[in-house]
């Protein structure tokens, strides 16, 4: 297992939850303003067709998917990215802000050992969620500071990483953008999406130091979860159906897109990314 410099080596492993419980809740701003606009149109047989084509299109990719089982309270278990973050040396941990997703760390864990995946530690305090955590080279993670990761789980994280040498990097953006992973997403080496006008200058001078390319998203379609895709490996790309001036801008850019129908996972406040968590990439 190979995943300190990497975002996007090719995906063997992943993980995700079925939405046997799954339905909409204001959990987040998104969510919010979507439950607004589709009030009364969660359809969960959709729910599950959707998750279905998700898996079947990870599977055409050639990436072995793995299932946690649901948890009835869990409502939101579905979005398996925010359970931690994979490292060097296993799986670190993390730890959930909001009521509804408590616990889900405990269960991760016994999946984890059940499955002889390595575990590499917990963040010991604060919140700390994947969907904020995104390595932008083999030295240098970056911890979105919003509605879900605090400044403590961070410096939690700072304590385990920065010994093995990875430089911890918090960004602070604007709660109403949930997690990083809504404003930027590494597609490749030196490539990646953003939105510029939700990310702070030092952050954006830090990718340009890096020589990184930026694809850039605007505020209101990053609300939309149209950022958060997912890369197989450097020339395929997780997307959604719904994604169409994206997937334009990333098939432009060489990439292979597929594109699983998941409207009723992006208007609950999460997408691709959110709804994968990658167990094991190659080396890159």
């Amino acid at each position: 297992m190979g995943f300190r410099d990497n975002e996007y080596g090719r995906l063997r492993k992943v993980l995700l939850c079925k939405p046997t419980y799954f339905e909409w809740e204001p959990i987040n701003e998104v969510a919010r303003n979507n439950l607004e606009k589709h009030k009364g149109k969660f359809d969960h047989r959709r729910a599950m067709e959707e998750h279905q084509e998700l898996a079947d299109a990870l599977k055409s990719a050639g990436v072995e998917v793995y299932y946690i089982e649901p948890s009835k309270p869990h409502h939101y278990m579905v979005y398996t990215r925010d359970y931690g973050k994979n490292v060097d040396n296993g799986v670190l941990l993390g730890r959930f802000r909001m009521p509804v997703r408590m616990g889900e760390e405990d269960l991760f864990e016994k999946f984890l050992k059940d499955h002889g995946f390595p575990i590499a530690g917990q963040v010991a305090c604060g919140s700390f969620e994947g969907g904020d955590v995104h390595f932008i080279d083999k030295d240098t993670l970056a911890v979105g500071i919003g509605a879900r990761s605090s400044i403590e789980g961070v410096n939690s994280a700072r304590e385990m990483l920065e010994p093995q040498g990875i430089r911890v990097v918090p960004v602070s953006f604007e709660y109403k953008y949930l997690h990083l992973d809504l404003l930027f997403v590494v597609l490749a080496e030196k490539l990646c999406l953003v939105c510029k006008e939700g990310l702070p200058d030092d952050f954006l001078r830090l990718l340009t130091s890096k020589g990184y390319e930026m694809i850039e998203v605007s505020s209101e379609d990053a609300m939309q979860l149209k950022n958060n895709v997912l890369a197989i490996d450097e020339k395929r790309i997780l997307s959604f159906r719904e994604n169409e001036e994206v997937n334009k801008k990333l098939r432009a850019h060489g990439f292979e897109v597929l594109t699983p129908s998941l409207d009723m996972f992006t208007n609950g406040g999460g997408g691709p990314r959110c709804l994968t968590f990658p167990l094991e990439r190659d080396a890159v």
